[in-house]
Order: structure tokens, then sequence, then C-alpha cells
């Protein structure tokens, strides 16, 4: 089996073109990242604001039944 690159000095260089390449795998690779984790932080907020209306409800309720 042959490799593209001979060792791995020449891999990360890529013959001059390897600060793009890398910049381009780094970029893309943050932005995979955030576009799986923004959406459950952003879920576990939802779940977060839910519960405090469920709660500020059921106060309500427990008010409105002990001044009836």
């Amino acid at each position: 089996m042959k490799f593209q690159f001979d060792n791995f000095s020449h891999l990360l260089n890529m013959d001059g073109h390897g600060a793009y390449v890398w910049a381009a795998v780094a970029v893309t690779v943050l932005l995979m990242t955030w576009l799986i984790i923004n959406p459950l932080l952003q879920r576990r907020d939802v779940f977060e604001e839910i519960a405090r209306e469920v709660s500020r409800e059921q106060l309500r309720q427990d008010a409105s039944r002990e001044g009836a």
C-alpha cells in the first residue's frame, strides 16, 4: 500500500497548501460541533422554562383554591 504522504510533516504541509486545508478542517469541525451542542443547550433551557411555568401555574392554582 502506498500512502499519499511520506511522513507526518508532509501530511501537515501538503505541498504548501496545508495551512488552508487544516484551517478549513478546523472551521468545519468547530461549526459541526456548534451545530450539535447549541440545540442541546437550547433544549435544556426550554425544559427549564417549561418547568418554571408549570411551577408558577401550580402556585396560582393553589392560591386561587385557598382564596375561594
